[in-house]
């Protein structure tokens, strides 16, 4: 009876806040809350994010997506031989299916990169780096489509349109992106890239921006964009030595972020006057980028230091998560989490935010907003409540590097 109680007081109401009007309105309703979610089983934190939950996974867990109804969250696993995806419920929080693709040579079994879903049809894609395929799993029937060919050498990063009619593909060896029909799987472009070619973000169906990572050596990188429809490429957006890993725009500001792992900054741009306006400076090697549903904060994981005797082992401490207000891009909190945090996401209602220890092999939930309908959606409680409370090495031919 208690445990029906509590799932229907953070699960029942259907309009939840974004994080930009975060959990609680007063003293009162933070306690009530406090407790239901300390009885679910939730870790109390002194600090926010107050409520988190932790699940162990698979070797090197990439990236980590919730599905569309935020019920769901898939794991990617780079360095797990023969394991694709680890798939974990949100209520209660645990795995609940693994994904096995199979490969014709066993050898090559590994590598699974990033995935993302099209909300259309609530299938998911992912990557595999190794035979450079992409694979579609459908969730309904609890079916996965075998391997097709990605167009490029050593795929990563995939994003579909707003429109869901096609899917770009990053290639980290073939500097270039492969644009797909969705709906046919076939390519029906190929975008060259001057240098290597990480994150992807789609600005409207017909442009699409590219952050370049030029290597340890690399000359000036930063992003590229092109016209999708000509291949075509319409705007350069070079920094100095960057080496830039994830991008994301939003459509209602017309504002592009992205993130220099060198230099540790993230970038705003204003699309529409083609200029810089604001950086701001985060934990070493920033990894994953994911703004809020509303726009108003930017998620950041950082990879933390390398270790001195190589990049490869762990980090020698803890990297953080960054909260940055877009508004100001001003940092407003931020904690150090895991080993090598990569994976992130947000739940398309602004409650929940995923995140992947890299090292540690852990995927961590937390609330980051009140599960609950609350009439004064006016209210900037988010910015409120921070005020008022206080082993993968080398594999096969392949260096490191080609993994990160």
């Amino acid at each position: 009876m208690l445990k029906n109680k509590i799932i229907l007081l953070v699960f029942a109401f259907t309009l939840p806040l974004f994080a930009g009007e975060l959990m609680y309105n007063d003293m009162f309703v933070m306690e009530q809350l406090k407790d239901s979610l300390i009885a679910a089983n939730w870790e109390h934190r002194t600090e926010f994010p107050y409520f988190k939950k932790t699940a162990p996974t698979g070797s090197s867990p990439k990236s980590c997506t919730f599905s569309p109804d935020g019920k769901y969250i898939y794991v990617t696993l780079l360095g797990q031989r023969h394991v694709a995806v680890q798939i974990y419920s949100v209520n209660p929080f645990e795995k609940i299916k693994t994904i096995y693709p199979g490969c014709d040579d066993p050898a090559n079994d590994y590598g699974y990169a990033e995935g993302v879903f099209r909300e259309r049809d609530g299938k998911f894609w992912f990557t595999r780096m190794t035979t450079s395929e992409y694979f579609i799993y459908d969730p309904k029937s609890d079916s996965l489509q075998a391997g097709r060919y990605t167009g490029g050498d050593w795929t990563k990063s995939l994003e579909f349109s707003p429109n869901q009619e096609q899917i770009a593909m990053s290639h980290w060896v073939s500097n270039r992106i492969s644009i797909f029909d969705v709906d046919r799987q076939r390519i029906i472009r190929n975008l060259k890239t001057s240098q290597i070619p990480r994150g992807l973000a789609w600005i409207g169906n017909d442009t699409l921006a590219v952050t370049l990572y030029g290597g340890a050596n690399s000359t000036d990188c930063g992003i590229e964009v092109f016209d999708v429809r000509t291949g075509k490429k319409v705007e350069t957006i070079l920094e100095y030595r960057s080496a830039m890993r994830d991008v994301r725009y939003d459509p209602l500001k017309k504002m592009l972020y992205y993130d220099d792992m060198r230099f540790a900054l993230v970038y705003k741009y204003d699309w529409i006057k083609r200029e810089t306006v604001a950086t701001e400076e985060v934990d070493s090697h920033p990894n994953t980028i994911r703004l809020t549903p509303d726009g108003k904060y930017l998620f950041v994981s950082c990879r933390g230091p390398n270790n001195p005797n190589g990049y490869t082992l762990p980090s020698p401490r803890n990297a953080d998560i960054v909260v940055i207000d877009t508004e100001s891009m001003t940092t407003l909190t931020s904690w150090a989490q895991g080993n090598q945090p990569t994976g992130l996401d947000i739940s398309q209602d602004g409650c929940y935010l995923a995140t992947t220890d890299f090292m540690d092999k852990n995927v961590n939930l937390y609330v980051i907003s009140d599960p609950r309908k609350i009439e004064k959606k006016d209210v900037d409680s988010f910015s409120m409540l921070l005020n008022r409370l206080g082993n993968i090495y080398e594999m096969g031919t392949r260096s490191f590097w080609w993994w990160w």
